[in-house]
């Protein structure tokens, strides 16, 4: 019964990797098409700087959700499947706890280049505060839990 439930996990353990590969895949073909219109856009001249910025930081924030994307899938690989060979030492996956830490630095760096996209477009009517005290409440919190899981 043991070797039943290995195999288990170990199945729905690659079907989940698989899918968040798909789903990187896709994430980084939408993210370098929404690239090559922000690149059109300043070849024409037709946006404003502010504009030109804060689409460039859509792109870069896309193109980080798709690796922050490929890395869960390696890491749930390593995790319940296998070890992949030739993959760096920063992107071995041992424990849970490990792959947390990965995803969780790469959430605060999307939060902080949301923010930015934000504060660069800024039309001083929202309230900006707000949205940067919240995502400062986020990012404390996350490297809280960094500070704790490494003591």
């Amino acid at each position: 019964m043991n070797w039943l439930l290995q195999y288990l996990v170990r199945g729905l353990g690659l079907m989940a990797s698989l899918g968040l590969f798909l789903l990187t895949l896709v994430v980084t073909a939408y993210a370098f098409v929404e690239g090559s219109f922000v690149v059109s856009e300043i070849l024409r001249f037709s946006g404003s700087e502010q504009t030109v910025i804060y689409d460039t930081m859509t792109v870069v924030d896309l193109f980080l959700l798709g690796f922050s994307v490929l890395i869960a899938s390696v890491g749930i690989y390593e995790l319940f499947v296998g070890v992949l060979p030739g993959m760096p030492a920063w992107l071995r996956m041992e424990d849970l706890e490990s792959l947390k830490g990965v995803l969780v630095k790469t959430v605060i760096v999307v939060l902080g280049i949301s923010f930015m996209g934000r504060v660069v477009t800024w039309n001083g009517e929202e309230n900006l505060l707000n949205y940067g005290i919240a995502i400062g409440a986020v990012v404390a919190a996350l490297s809280f839990f960094l500070s704790v899981k490494s003591d």
